[in-house]
């Protein structure tokens, strides 16, 4: 039996201002904005906003109020590292920079490129920060 990922849940430090980055990301990655779902989670005291998809879901929510001042680091124990999506092509992985790019994120190690050395051959990869810091990759292999 296999076991899919269903959904993603990040914690970023305020929903409202993230919501327009993770918009035009989503967007841009084949999401359906409008079946988008926003709202606030009574039993945990909790903002959310979840994009949703047939592939997987992906959402975003407020920190705990003790949490609220404590910035991202995907090195701390308990975070992500980073998340990465698969394009088709090498070629798509070209295309898609340009439109990251004028998101006004912070790109990692430039443009697309292999990284034959320090992942796998053929290994085609763009990498950036979302505005909280979460580092996202799009990659063909």
């Amino acid at each position: 039996m296999t076991y899919n990922i269903h959904h993603i849940q990040i914690t970023v430090e305020d929903v409202k201002k993230a919501e327009p980055f993770y918009d035009q990301l989503f967007a841009l990655l084949g999401f359906d904005i409008q079946k988008k779902y926003s709202g606030y989670l009574e039993h945990a005291d909790m903002e959310v906003i979840e994009y949703l998809s047939d592939a997987f879901d992906f959402g975003i929510s407020s920190p705990k109020r003790t949490f609220t001042k404590e910035k991202v680091d995907s090195r701390k124990p308990g975070s992500i590292q980073h998340i990465a999506f698969k394009a088709g092509s090498k070629q798509e992985v070209d295309e898609i920079f340009p439109k990251i790019q004028a998101l006004g994120v912070k790109i990692l190690h430039g443009k697309p490129k292999e990284y034959k050395e320090r992942i796998a051959p053929d290994y085609y990869a763009l990498f950036f920060e979302s505005p909280d810091g979460i580092c996202f990759e799009i990659f063909h292999y």
